[in-house]
């Protein structure tokens, strides 16, 4: 049975391309925690707006992502 699917607002499908050794972390991630790709990418969203601190902080991160192998 799907999960029901109950939002505060409406959702819009948009597309990612990600490296296929990301994308195969996540199922396996997914999977361990019995959630889908979509829930942990909300969420890591969610927590990536709730925590910016400003241009400046996010310039940072994004430097570290990319130096680590992984565009933004």
């Amino acid at each position: 049975m799907a999960r029901p699917r109950i939002y505060d607002e409406d959702r819009v499908a948009t597309a990612i391309r990600l490296p296929v050794s990301v994308h195969a972390e996540l199922r396996r991630l997914a999977r361990a925690r019995d959630v889908s790709v979509n829930y942990l990418i909300n969420r890591a969203v969610d927590e990536l707006l709730a925590h910016s601190a400003g241009p400046e902080e996010d310039a940072a991160l994004f430097s570290r992502s990319t130096s680590m192998g992984r565009s933004a």
